[in-house]
């Protein structure tokens, strides 16, 4: 559990190392640790890419479900105007990437869709000032025991 500063490349990989650390001394088992810390990565990644910098929070906590790892990105940014094309792959808020950028941006611009899929939640909260991301994962999956 922790804030972790994200500014660089450096921090990005930092906070994935928290996390999959977090999620192994829970009890989650190897993969879903490093998906976990993948989820950690694409959130991070777009702190640094689209925010020029935040947070990252990890913690655990007790939901609906069981226990969940929860990742939130955190930034001083407008929210995301239009999330839900923003997780197509390939696509920002303002529509698809061009393939040309993609190679520029080293994605393929999958990040928000890849945190979605391996996460049980994802949802956008707008703050004050800025924006904070969070993906919820659950132990015990819902639905896919």
């Amino acid at each position: 559990m922790g804030r972790y500063r994200v500014t660089t490349e450096a921090d990005v990989i930092g906070a994935r190392v928290a996390a999959e650390r977090l999620a192994l001394q829970e009890g989650f088992p190897r993969l879903a640790a490093q998906e976990v810390a993948l989820v950690t990565s694409e959130l991070a990644w777009n702190l640094v890419r689209h925010a020029g910098g935040g947070e990252i929070e990890l913690a655990m906590t007790n939901g609906p479900h069981g226990p969940a790892l929860v990742v939130a990105a955190i930034d001083g940014s407008p929210p995301i105007a239009d999330l839900e094309t923003a997780l197509l792959d390939g696509h920002t808020a303002n529509g698809p990437i061009p393939p040309e950028e993609r190679m520029r941006r080293r994605g393929l611009g999958s990040g928000l869709g890849a945190a979605l899929r391996l996460s049980d939640r994802l949802v956008q909260e707008t703050l004050p000032k800025g924006k904070r991301i969070v993906a919820t994962r659950y132990l015990v999956r819902p639905g896919r025991q």
